[in-house]
């Protein structure tokens, strides 16, 4: 039968369908999935579809001939972003199965291969050889060459470009003089003139200097703050500085390589956090290892106008008194401010905040008012069961909180009455 014809009519579940793809959207289950099962084992298409119905409510689902129950553990399988794949999902109001689907051509399509090696996307690739995609692109948009034609043919320019000089190895030409502080146009434009190599042009530049300073340049040796190293990158490499933005102040400045590098080395120590005669990395990497909040140091600082180190005290200070002594809410001990919390179901960050709004409220008046919206959040089943709120409780049961709280503004009734509703209509399809 041609199911392309407009007479065509699929019956299923007692209710007339157009196709049976019509059928699969309504119930939300994919097409592919319902007629590749009916294919395998020879049933009807109604058939297959309550089956699909079935495993979709179990959690069960099939992708690639494979069965899984954790939607997690088959993105990590294929190398697929999970997050990504959830939003996907949610945007464009589809199944499991389909959004895998779309992803797994999407990563199929992107990956590249070169030399028998396969990489997650052709940037992974290019990154992999130390060379800029969008180069590669753009000359590849240049020559008309397909990408990996163009990625082989500028790799062996990249190489090419790559020049030894004194026993090391330099990226370009460029690199080599800057690292001797001569000017690489220069240098070429002397070559050129004379016929002769850039290497020995190069060596007539830097015996040029060597004259006018009076000194000897000992290949690319960088001395900074009595410490010699190796060259510029190498020094850079080991204060922690990058060394494209020293190059880029030297350009924009028109100072020295000292100098550069003497205003990064201080832009550096700037960051730095000491704490009880040890230094830090950053005021995050102290707040991390005593367990104190950054947001609160940096606000405690600000509103008191005090120094970093006085506000990380006094948090610090306020962290062990709350772990150390003995709290009372309503003539019962605890350990804590924490431990009363826990007991009660609540957040301690949420006292903090209300009694800093309040500033004459304290904890007792502080914990009361948490606890009692805490409660008025709470859902309570027909069976007597407690859940956080009805967000939860939706999501546990698979159905829509915008749909439950719409039905209860629309025909007034209570959001237990809404709520079974939607479960029971569920139940029907």
């Amino acid at each position: 039968m041609n199911i392309n014809n407009s007479k065509y009519i699929f019956y299923a579940f007692n209710k007339k369908w157009k196709s049976i793809r019509e059928c699969c959207k309504y119930y939300e289950v994919r097409y592919g999935s319902v007629m590749s099962y009916k294919r395998i084992h020879k049933c009807t298409a109604e058939e297959a579809i309550a089956y699909c119905r079935n495993l979709k409510k179990l959690g069960i689902f099939y992708f690639k001939k494979v069965r899984w129950t954790d939607l997690k553990e088959c993105c990590d399988y294929y190398n697929i972003n999970y997050k990504s794949l959830c939003t996907y999902m949610q945007k464009n109001k589809i199944s499991k199965e389909e959004a895998l689907s779309h992803y797994y051509q999407y990563y199929k399509y992107n990956r590249f291969t070169y030399n028998h090696v396969t990489y997650d996307s052709f940037a992974a690739c290019c990154e992999a050889y130390n060379i800029k995609s969008v180069c590669v692109r753009r000359y590849a948009r240049k020559k008309h060459f397909l990408l990996r034609h163009a990625f082989a043919s500028y790799l062996n320019y990249h190489n090419k470009r790559k020049m030894y000089f004194c026993g090391q190895e330099y990226i370009t030409f460029t690199s080599c003089c800057r690292a001797f502080g001569c000017n690489a146009s220069y240098v070429s434009a002397y070559a050129k003139r004379h016929g002769i190599s850039r290497e020995e042009a190069l060596k007539f530049y830097i015996n040029r200097i060597e004259k006018q300073e009076g000194q000897k340049i000992d290949s690319r040796t960088f001395v900074f703050r009595d410490s010699i190293y190796h060259d510029l990158s190498d020094c850079c490499h080991k204060l922690g500085i990058n060394v494209s933005s020293v190059y880029g102040y030297m350009w924009r400045t028109k100072k020295g390589k000292v100098e550069a590098v003497e205003y990064y080395y201080n832009k550096k120590m700037e960051d730095y956090f000491e704490w009880e005669s040890v230094l830090y990395s950053s005021l995050s990497a102290c707040c991390t290892k005593f367990d104190v909040s950054l947001k609160a140091v940096r606000n405690r600082a600000w509103r008191k106008n005090c120094s970093i180190q006085e506000a990380f005290r006094h948090c610090l200070r306020r962290k062990q008194s709350l772990e150390t002594d003995v709290f009372y809410y309503r003539g019962d001990e605890y350990k804590n401010l924490k431990e009363c919390c826990e007991k009660y179901n609540i957040n301690v960050q949420s006292v903090h905040s209300y009694r800093f709004r309040n500033k004459d409220s304290d904890y007792d008046e502080a914990i009361d008012y948490i606890r009692k919206i805490t409660e008025n959040r709470q859902f309570i089943w027909e069976d007597g069961s407690v859940y956080e709120s009805i967000n939860s409780f939706c999501r546990m049961k698979s159905i829509s909180v915008s749909s439950v709280r719409d039905k209860v503004r629309k025909k007034g009734m209570s959001l237990q009455e809404a709520a079974k509703y939607y479960i029971e209509r569920n139940s029907y399809d």
